[in-house]
């Protein structure tokens, strides 16, 4: 289970490596769409951070969920709308913030999974890891 976590949230990385390439006016619309989405990332962690329930850590899975289904279908249309996306070693200097903290709360995540992995025999905690999941496969 702390395995499937753990590469659920790395798919998410890279998956916001990928679009979050970019800058300036060509791509403000990327820059606000990655700037919610790591919003609600460092709101997650926070959530985890401070979960002392099964019911928290469900609490926090259902809030990301449904960020990550409203803002993937936007991250999906980036990928097609900037194919220049699939160079992921070069990003703007001008992204650089943005990168600053997708790495920051990154790490913070890393460390918080045991979070999710405590509770992870809870029936509702492995629904709302389900539902979070599916969501996540919709930016691919």
């Amino acid at each position: 289970m702390k395995k499937s976590v753990v590469i659920l949230f790395v798919a998410m990385f890279v998956l916001t490596l990928v679009v979050c390439k970019g800058g300036g006016g060509k791509y403000g619309d990327v820059k606000s769409v990655m700037d919610k989405f790591i919003s609600a990332q460092e709101k997650f962690a926070g959530a985890l951070e401070n979960a002392k329930s099964a019911d928290d850590v469900v609490a926090a899975l259902k809030a990301i969920t449904e960020t990550t289904k409203t803002l993937a279908p936007k991250m999906k249309e980036f990928e097609t709308k900037y194919p220049e996306f699939k160079d992921q070693q070069n990003p703007p200097a001008e992204l650089k913030p943005l990168m600053d903290r997708m790495m920051a709360v990154g790490t913070k995540m890393m460390g918080l999974m045991e979070k999710i992995t405590q509770y992870a025999s809870d029936p509702k905690v492995q629904e709302a890891q389900q539902k979070y999941q599916e969501a996540m496969g919709l930016m691919r």
